[in-house]
């Protein structure tokens, strides 16, 4: 039985559209309606739907914001778009590569029943195509899907080993198979579009937004996942079947080589957006994925030495390098980053690193410059992960930390060094945490009143993706990011009905709803009494 969620502002229309559903053969139980984005988005975050149908001209909110919100929060929910706007030409075009469909009001009964019935049809294949992934979920209520844990995982660059230990639980035997990979997705999105304009910074958004549409439809071959990074930035995750041994290297080359022109063709073809694209090296570890990030981020970066290229490799990058100081530098920056990414419980293996030293024993200059680019940068980790922790580091500093010692006695000292500052890191990154997680809830309570509050806005004050911001908070706190910003809501509702006269709609609009009616709703599925019960109940005990 399905469920469905109506968004217009004209209740006549969403009554008439809940009507036709309910009354059709297609298995529908329930339609819920909303009379604006923000309804919408509270509903959507309390209940699972199957389908959503929205207008796209809305007051305060419209059905493009909603669409933005619904991508960054269920990416695989459907939508369809109705709207009286048949010339829509950019965003029209764009929606498409998002929505399942665009109709154009007033919409005749037997093409919404159509139209609605494909994309529930679709929907049920595509259920019985993951039926091991749905019971799998179903076993443990509660629990991310792999797209979700994975976008956590490639957004997180310093991941505590219990955390590491935990996600390795929750994705199983998801993980196992296959090789992963990462791409770094940079769109110039100041031009584009069909008309090959200066696109306005309102518009951008929506421009990205089309742009992951096409990547997860380009990408499906390799069971991509594409994800919204930090500006410009999009981030895909790949997952290729491993080849056989004879033909591994020529295969994976091929194949990579076809993704890269493939993004930036697509792109280019549908959208006009010119672009630049790096790639990873690919690794049978889902937990590599930190530092595959780091590799395709570093491919991308290749574009200012090479501006007229549009997509670049990290095993070209590497194969390019000499085996002098840049290689160097990057067998030490790599290193690093696999220490951080671990947080100081699981080490990661500098035998490689060691060795290199020990042959260089003989050359004392060379050997102490290699050691101290090495010694520096983990100091130098540190200080970056501990500038805002007030704990002392100067004992890590390797001019005291390694003082008067010959090469034999630093590259003992070393093996000591490591594990101490893998430790301290992982102090810094609790301590860290604890520090955003203050400034996520500080940031909420002053803007849970806001009814256009949106999880962009909460994960752009800590500089976090969406995935992660949602995961973090979770994990810290145990309750869900919105189940906390309704929380508030209702609790400061109970106040304001315990000690004003303020009457039910004045209330509404002062803790954040758009109606009386939405909040009457949300007060008694949180308090259990609609809120003139609940004043009459605290009056009656305070008499």
């Amino acid at each position: 039985m399905h469920k469905i969620l109506v968004v217009d502002d004209e209740p006549r229309v969403s009554t008439g559209i809940k009507n036709f559903l309910l009354g059709s053969e297609l298995n529908i139980a329930h339609v819920e309606t909303a009379l604006n984005g923000f309804e919408a988005v509270d509903y959507l975050r309390m209940e699972t739907f199957d389908l959503v149908l929205t207008d796209i001209q809305m007051s305060r909110m419209s059905g493009i914001e909603l669409m933005e919100t619904i991508y960054m929060e269920q990416p695989h929910l459907p939508v369809i778009v109705i709207s009286a706007h048949e010339k829509f030409d950019f965003a029209k075009k764009s929606l498409r590569l998002g929505a399942r469909d665009y109709l154009v009001k007033p919409v005749e009964r037997d093409d919404l029943l159509r139209v609605v019935g494909s994309v529930l049809r679709e929907n049920e294949t595509i259920g019985r195509q993951s039926l091991a992934l749905t019971e799998a979920q179903r076993a443990g209520r509660g629990k991310p899907g792999m797209g979700e844990l994975l976008a956590a995982l490639v957004t997180e660059g310093d991941l505590p080993a219990r955390d590491g230990e935990a996600l390795a639980a929750l994705l199983g035997d998801q993980a196992l198979g296959g090789l992963f990979g990462v791409v770094s997705i940079r769109p110039d999105l100041t031009r584009g579009g069909f008309s090959d304009k200066e696109i306005a910074l309102s518009d951008r958004k929506l421009l990205k937004y089309a742009s992951i549409n096409i990547l997860n439809e380009s990408l499906g071959e390799w069971r991509g996942l594409s994800l919204s990074g930090y500006g410009n930035e999009i981030v895909a995750i790949l997952r290729l079947d491993e080849p056989q041994e004879d033909d591994r290297g020529a295969r994976i080359q091929s194949q990579l080589h076809l993704i890269g022109q493939m993004i930036h063709m697509n792109l280019k073809s549908y959208l006009n957006v010119e672009t630049t694209v790096g790639i990873s090296s690919l690794h049978a570890d889902v937990f590599m994925l930190p530092k595959l990030m780091d590799e395709a981020k570093a491919a991308a970066e290749w574009r200012h030495m090479h501006p007229g290229q549009r997509v670049f490799y990290f095993e070209d990058r590497k194969a390019r390098e000499n085996l002098g100081i840049a290689a160097w530098i990057a067998q030490v920056d790599a290193y690093a980053q696999a220490l951080k990414a671990n947080a100081g419980e699981v080490r990661p293996d500098g035998a490689e690193l060691l060795e290199t030293l020990r042959l260089l024993q003989g050359e004392p200059e060379i050997f102490n410059s290699y050691f101290g680019m090495l010694a520096y940068r983990l100091y130098g980790l540190l200080l970056e992960q501990g500038r805002a922790n007030g704990m002392s580091l100067h004992r890590f500093d390797p001019d005291a930390y390694f003082r008067g010692a010959d090469a034999d006695g630093k590259l003992a000292a070393l093996a000591a060094y490591v594990p101490e500052v893998a430790e301290m890191l992982g102090q810094l990154a609790q301590a860290r945490d604890r520090s955003i997680l203050a400034r996520i809830t500080g940031f909420i309570r002053q803007r849970f009143r806001d009814p256009a509050l949106k999880i962009q806005d909460i994960a752009g004050e800590v500089h976090f993706s969406t995935a992660y911001l949602s995961y973090l908070f979770k994990r810290e706190t145990g309750q869900n990011l919105w189940d906390y910003v309704t929380e508030l809501r209702i609790e400061e509702a109970k106040y304001m009905l315990e000690t004003t006269d303020k009457k039910r709609y004045e209330i509404a609009y002062a803790v954040g709803y758009e109606s009386p009616e939405h909040f009457g709703r949300m007060f008694k599925r949180y308090a259990g009494l609609s809120p003139a019960e609940y004043r009459k109940e605290r009056q009656g005990d305070g008499g």
